[in-house]
């Protein structure tokens, strides 16, 4: 498989350095934009953990999204979350910054937005890593990146052999 390729059971992988311009823009892996992008060529970025930023296909961010909301939603209605006002509050806060549309631009351009490049720790100019997580494509500060992969890497074979078996 080439660095980078989209598998056709929609498994992003690879991994890319890119750099962020002076108007706060990203490419994307060319391979990847075609299945990113929703009917009027957008896409779901969230905030996910500080130094890392993930890009969904709009359609499947949206399912994930109402499926949870959906189940929270009733857990409100029936009552049964009547003691955890204050994580339900939590949620709400976190669900109203976490993630906003935006629009891939030509040649695979995406557009990241202050509060988002500030939770990603990046300026203009400075590097970016790319990576595939699978079912969302990440941004990482570099960074962070080699933090975080550094610390999993040696929990592969077993979560491999996990999620196979």
């Amino acid at each position: 498989m080439a660095d980078g390729e989209k598998l056709d059971n929609d498994l992003y992988l690879g991994e890319w350095a890119r750099s962020l311009d002076e108007r706060h823009r990203l490419s994307l892996p060319v391979e990847w934009v075609a299945t990113l992008a929703d009917e009027a060529g957008q896409c779901v970025l969230a905030k996910e953990r500080p130094g890392c930023l993930s890009v969904w296909n709009s359609q499947r961010w949206e399912s994930y999204l109402a499926d949870g909301m959906d189940l929270v939603s009733s857990k409100i209605r029936s009552g049964r979350l009547a003691g955890r006002l204050d994580q339900v509050q939590m949620l709400g806060r976190l669900l109203s910054t976490r993630h906003r549309t935006v629009p891939i631009a030509g040649r695979g351009r995406i557009g990241i937005p202050d509060s988002f490049r500030d939770f990603l720790e990046v300026e203009p100019g400075e590097n970016l890593m790319v990576v595939g997580a699978a079912v969302c494509v990440e941004i990482w500060q570099p960074r962070r990146w080699s933090e975080h992969i550094g610390e999993h890497m040696p929990e592969f074979r077993k979560l491999f052999d996990q999620l196979a078996d």
